[in-house]
């Protein structure tokens, strides 16, 4: 895509000390116009090719203030325009239209297309998870809000996030955890809109709805539970016995997350190691193979193919992701059944398997940071969330040691 927007200076008039408009050009459909960025500079101190203004200048403020300013509106700009062009919405805007966006003008922004432009811009970059989280809040809006129809930011306002607050209904009767991610979610869409330039902070609605969420519910189970899943007896290559086997490889590779042993290849395992990039952080991870782990790769292994993958949940790359999301609700299915089969306190989920790997390295006394990094969290609040709180009587005899 040909440069749409970029700076130079407006030389059609001269501002007084002969000093000209750095303006951001916006060329499209045959039609140019200018944005003037408030900021001016003479003509010999501007250089057109990197589109900054040189040392020497005489400015308002400090050089380096001045040119971080006019590439900030660039890159503004730019950031607008490719996600126009992500969502299919640029070749049908007008000149004017585009200006308008661009310029900040626009009254009536819509939150449903702009929305629609970043859930097209991870399906773009292969993030089919952060797509589908996106996605689903047009939805949720329809269950909860308005119904279907173009929403503009302007209507995501406080109002209508507590009347939503009000009547959303969770699965777990009492948790808010459920609502508290399609609110970060919508929060996300106004914080990136607000960068990108195309709404402004004053009609920004979380400065005073608050996002709350319940204490995690907790899905962490016994080692002596891991032991009866195991220890069950189930047709070997039936889903459910290959379902086990990724439930248990996920506690043994420290909780590996079902989308990533899906994706797992051969020659993600060499040297004695497992090497793999999380889907949801991007962390590289490795593993050391041990005994438990080679013991389920050993009906795996049979391929020599290096871009074969390990386990046989995908076997059509370009339907990776449906079958990905269906095996994994076979898994869930599964482990519910034996939930109540084996009389467990907790029901079961395929989460289950982290959890369980994070409250046992707790209550093995590894630090939270270790555990933090074996998970592959980005940050150590997010591990907290796995964790068990301490029982009572561990409080009791800390806060009996705690005296003056």
């Amino acid at each position: 895509m040909a440069s749409i927007v970029f700076l130079m200076l407006d030389r059609r008039r001269v501002k007084k000390g002969g000093l000209y408009p750095v303006c951001l050009v916006i060329s499209f459909k045959g039609s140019r116009s200018y944005i003037n960025l408030k900021r001016s500079v003479d003509k010999d101190f501007w250089d057109q090719k990197n589109g900054k203004v040189l040392k020497g200048a005489k400015v308002v403020g400090t050089l380096s203030s001045v040119n971080d300013y006019i590439h900030g509106k660039l890159t503004d700009a730019q950031r607008i325009v490719t996600s126009l062009d992500l969502a299919g919405e640029l070749n049908q805007m007008s000149h004017t239209e585009l200006k308008s966006r661009i310029s900040n003008k626009s009254k009536n922004a819509s939150f449903s297309k702009y929305l629609e432009s970043i859930v097209s811009e991870h399906k773009n970059n292969g993030n089919d998870g952060q797509a589908r989280i996106y996605g689903s809040i047009k939805n949720f809006l329809i269950k909860y809000a308005d119904g279907d129809k173009d929403y503009k930011f302007d209507d995501i306002n406080y109002k209508l996030l507590r009347r939503i607050d009000a009547a959303f209904k969770p699965r777990v009767p009492g948790s808010r955890n459920g609502l508290s991610v399609y609110m970060r979610t919508i929060r996300a869409v106004w914080n990136r809109a607000i960068k990108e330039g195309l709404v402004k902070k004053d009609k920004y609605p979380f400065n005073h709805y608050q996002i709350k969420k319940s204490k995690a519910h907790k899905t962490a189970i016994q080692g002596a539970d891991m032991r009866k899943i195991k220890e069950l007896s189930l047709p070997k290559g039936t889903h459910a016995w290959h379902g086990r086997n990724m439930f248990l490889f996920s506690f043994y590779t420290r909780g590996m997350n079902f989308v990533d042993i899906a994706k797992l290849r051969i020659r993600n395992i060499s040297n004695g190691r497992i090497t793999y990039i999380r889907s949801k952080t991007k962390k590289a991870i490795s593993i050391k193979l041990d005994d438990d782990i080679n013991n389920i790769l050993s009906h795996y292994l049979n391929e020599t193919d290096p871009d074969s993958f390990v386990f046989p949940v995908i076997t059509d790359e370009t339907n990776a992701t449906d079958q990905t999301m269906a095996y994994h609700s076979v898994v869930n299915h599964a482990l519910k059944r034996w939930a109540k089969k084996l009389k467990l306190d907790n029901s079961l989920s395929f989460n289950t398997s982290r959890n369980t790997w994070a409250t046992m390295g707790k209550d093995a006394n590894l630090p939270i940071a270790l555990i933090s990094e074996g998970l592959g969290h980005s940050d150590i609040p997010t591990t907290q969330i796995y964790l068990d709180s301490f029982d009572d009587d561990l409080i009791d005899a800390a806060t009996a040691l705690v005296k003056f």
